[in-house]
Formats: structure tokens, C-alpha cells, sequence
């Protein structure tokens, strides 16, 4: 299988290929890897050939994109964007009131921005701990700050809605 994946403005090519035994082979960039991939309870484990592992949770985010974790970073990604429309649901030029909601479940550490208040596609607008991890989601689209459905200090489940942008 083949993807096309956008990280922060930038686009990377890989090639996925499950083996006879389980194992994956991923092509990114033209460098090959060999990798084991199991599941757990918050996301992916990775254990390459040469030893070294990683974990990683990916969580949907508004206009296609994902919330990729990773140890020390998140990063915001579109897989197949131009195959699967990345303007759809949410994005700059999005219309109507798009939801803010929790990829995962954990505590809402800062709420960034108030009702009323005017904010760009991206920017900061809550920032919530999960993971032992601060994850800060953005806005997924330039609007203003319609509705807060959340105070800090709040435990929040997966896909709780957290505000409105309109």
C-alpha cells in the first residue's frame, strides 16, 4: 500500500507491505525498514529490525487530519489528502461551526482562548494531558470561540466535545 502522508507542510511517500510472517516492510523516502507492529491500549508499538522501538498513538482530528503522538512530540498529519478530499470537513476554508473534541481520553490541563474570542485555522485552543503527555489541539478552522464545553482541571473520554469554532 502506498501513502502519501503531510507533515507540517511537508510530503513523505511511503510504501507498506505486510510479509508471509507478520512483520511489515515500510519504503519511507526510498530507505527500507523492517518492522514489527503490535497494537496496545493507547495506540502502536513499533519494534524495528535493529532493535530500537517506538510508541506511537494516532487520534482523528478535524479536516482529515490526525494527531500523531510520539514520544516528546505530536504532530499533526494528513494521509492521502488529495485522494480523500483534506478541505472535506474542516480546514481553513471550512464552513459552519466545527467541533473541537478530545482525541483520547485524559484531564484538560489549560483552556487557551473564551468565548466570543477570534482565533486562526490551527491555533491553540485547549491544551489537554493525556499519556502524562500536554497535547495542545487546535483550532480547525479561522472562526471565533462559540461555545466551551469544558473547565480545566476537567477529566474528559475520548471524543468529548470540548468547544465550537463557528
Amino acid at each position: 500500500m502506498r501513502l502519501d502522508v503531510d507533515v507540517a507542510g511537508q510530503t513523505r511517500a511511503f510504501q507498506i507491505d505486510r510479509r508471509p510472517d507478520g512483520r511489515f516492510q515500510i519504503t519511507m523516502d526510498g530507505e527500507l525498514h523492517e518492522v514489527d507492529v503490535r497494537q496496545t491500549d493507547v495506540g502502536l508499538s513499533l519494534v524495528f529490525a535493529d532493535g530500537r522501538s517506538l510508541e506511537a498513538a494516532a487520534s482523528p482530528m478535524a479536516g482529515g487530519e490526525w494527531l500523531v503522538q510520539l514520544p516528546h512530540v505530536d504532530v499533526a498529519v494528513v494521509v492521502d489528502g488529495q485522494r480523500h478530499g483534506r478541505r472535506g470537513a474542516g480546514g481553513p476554508s471550512a464552513t459552519g461551526a466545527q467541533r473541537v473534541t478530545a482525541p483520547m481520553p485524559g484531564r484538560v490541563v489549560k483552556v487557551l482562548v473564551a468565548v466570543g474570542d477570534e482565533v486562526t485555522h490551527r491555533q491553540g485552543v485547549v491544551v489537554v494531558e493525556a499519556m502524562k503527555m500536554e497535547n495542545e489541539l487546535g483550532s480547525p478552522k479561522a472562526g471565533r470561540v462559540i461555545e466551551i464545553a469544558v473547565l480545566e482541571g476537567v477529566s474528559v473520554e475520548a471524543g468529548r466535545l470540548l468547544m465550537v469554532i463557528e
